[in-house]
């Protein structure tokens, strides 16, 4: 006879633990656990049966994997955070004895900690980084935008904007952007990197204010294991690329150059300016993924992925190029930053005005600009043989993948709608007209329901729509058949060719009502489970259907105003 098992020892009850229970086992407050968590990527979970896993009790509580408390036992940073327990206590009562010099000492002797291994464990292979660097990169370049204020940490700003520049450095001279959009909350830009699709925010320059409702603790811990994250990246990709690191400009920045920043922020404020290219090892082999991935393709007789393979590397060399015959200048009103980044991504090259940041290579007045970047409605003194357009025009023609005509984005014109190109549309969504210059064919219903149903018999099908073919065969057999023809001459009369009637048939409308009936018949067929499913997705079909209808009645609508207005306008 099996010995009977007692009650929570295995199961739910074992599997977790709740907050109290892991702060008590862990011997931590709960700020340094929290804080644990988020570096060793350790979130809570809801269990199946929160009876079963809280012991036959219904308490609200936050449940963990008892595995990852056992884990997180074995983690050095516990103790690191207890020895920083201990040098606050020892560093507050030197301050209330008045000891300056011990104070001295030991702030000069803080405890500190790494968290190379965390990423290391986090991440067992680069590719794994890669894929998780979204979140990391837009929070970087969020700090890096803050002022530079205590309360922030001056030291943990300043590594921000020098990873946040190293990384757009890398982008510039690899050349893999695909994707930018400009919103409210700042520019969307979309990368490649050895395959893996990388997207982030880039916020506005404005003016600082500190929310009250956002705890910067917390996002200060996430800086803290992001910044170390994308430093092993940076490395990483300066290393495959042939790039020296950290980034250095190809000559020496001197204090003739400029005279807007200090002799120590010179090397920064150039590498900063996105406008000098960066130094390459002499040495250097670096690795194109994209001629690795064909020449896996060819090994492995794929001929799709070899077709594949050949059109991303076309789309990726006419971005790299598509600014290459362009020589733009940004003026004073327009955000310098992202604008010098797109342009000298996709191979154009930029400056500006010298006294509004260093790193400027040419000035406004030299004859070979082509493109002249500006935001006001009038302009006094323009030059002939150059361009003057909106900034919007960059980020259009990049995701157009080729230079759009510029008399859409002259200076004071009303510019065309900035699309998102993030969005993919689907089979039935509204695409608008202006999706690059091309609308949206118009749905022939009838060639696809003839697809569906190729073979019919039409002239059955119109007797029977018009009720008229059970009629027919009745008549058929309730006439007598007649008797043979004997005579000659009634042979002759019986192979005579009368006139036939013209039968109108209404194709599109037979083959349409078939489909109908063929559709009908089929959902008769569905279980009542799935039934009540497949209304719910008829019933978001239709309301997908009237969304599309309400817009294109609405840009209908626009259009119509906007002829009268222009007609009004001429009559004036």
């Amino acid at each position: 006879m099996t010995k009977m098992q007692k009650k929570y020892k295995k199961g739910a009850s074992v599997n977790y633990t709740s907050r109290n229970q892991a702060l008590r086992k862990l011997q931590l407050t709960l700020a340094d656990f929290r804080r644990l968590c988020i570096l060793k990527g350790i979130y809570p979970v809801e269990p199946k049966n929160r009876r079963k896993a809280n012991r036959g009790r219904l308490a609200n509580k936050t449940y963990y994997l008892a595995k990852d408390i056992r884990f997180l036992t074995h983690e050095p940073i516990i103790d690191k955070f207890r020895h920083l327990k201990s040098y606050l206590r020892r560093v507050t009562k030197a301050k209330a004895r008045n000891e300056k010099s011990r104070e001295e000492t030991l702030r000069n002797n803080r405890p500190f900690y790494k968290l190379d291994h965390v990423v290391r464990e986090r991440y067992p292979s680069f590719a794994d980084a890669l894929r998780d660097l979204d979140d990391c990169l837009t929070l970087i370049f969020l700090f890096a935008n803050f002022p530079l204020l205590k309360k922030l940490y001056e030291p943990r700003l300043r590594l921000c904007r020098r990873l946040s520049v190293e990384f757009l450095h890398y982008v510039i001279a690899s050349g893999s952007i695909k994707k930018c959009f400009i919103s409210v909350k700042g520019y969307y830009i979309q990368v490649e990197i050895r395959g893996e699709i990388i997207t982030w925010i880039v916020p506005h320059k404005l003016g600082h204010k500190n929310p009250a409702d956002v705890d910067f603790k917390i996002m200060a811990t996430f800086l803290e294991f992001y910044t170390t994250l994308l430093g092993f990246v940076n490395f990483k990709l300066y290393s495959d690329l042939g790039l020296i690191y950290p980034p250095k400009l190809t000559f020496s920045a001197t204090t003739s150059l400029s005279t807007l920043c200090s002799e120590d922020e010179f090397s920064d404020e150039f590498l900063a300016s996105l406008g000098l290219p960066i130094m390459k090892k002499a040495d250097a082999n670096p690795v194109d993924q994209v001629e690795v991935d064909q020449e896996a393709a060819q090994l492995l007789g794929n001929t799709e992925g070899d077709e594949e393979n050949r059109r991303k590397e076309e789309e990726t060399k006419t971005i790299q190029k598509l600014f290459s015959k362009c020589k733009f200048f940004i003026s004073r009103e327009i955000p310098r930053e992202m604008f010098a980044f797109v342009i000298r991504a996709c191979g154009g090259n930029v400056s500006w005005d010298k006294t509004m940041c260093p790193g400027a290579t040419y000035d406004v007045n030299d004859e070979s600009i082509t493109h002249q970047l500006v935001d006001r409605p009038k302009l006094n003194d323009m030059i002939v043989n150059r361009a003057y357009i909106q900034p919007q025009w960059v980020f259009d023609s990049i995701n157009a993948r080729k230079l759009l005509p510029v008399d859409s984005y002259l200076p004071g014109s009303v510019l065309p709608p900035h699309l998102s190109p993030f969005v993919e549309e689907k089979e039935g969504d509204y695409v608008p007209p202006e999706r690059f210059g091309q609308r949206q064919p118009d749905h022939d219903v009838e060639e696809e329901i003839t697809k569906q149903v190729p073979s019919i018999n039409l002239v059955e099908n119109n007797a029977y729509l018009n009720g008229n073919l059970k009629r027919k065969r009745k008549d058929e057999e309730e006439t007598p058949v007649p008797a043979k023809p004997t005579t000659k001459e009634q042979r002759k009369q019986a192979m005579r060719v009368e006139s036939g009637q013209v039968q109108n048939i209404n194709v599109p409308n037979i083959v349409k009502r078939k489909a109908d009936e063929e559709k009908r018949l089929l959902e008769m067929t569905i279980p009542k489970k799935q039934k009540r499913l497949y209304d719910k997705i008829k019933f978001s079909q239709k309301k997908k259907r009237q969304e599309v209808e309400k817009l294109t009645r609405k840009r209908a609508n626009h259009e119509n105003r906007a002829k009268q207005d222009t007609t009004i306008d001429k009559k004036k």
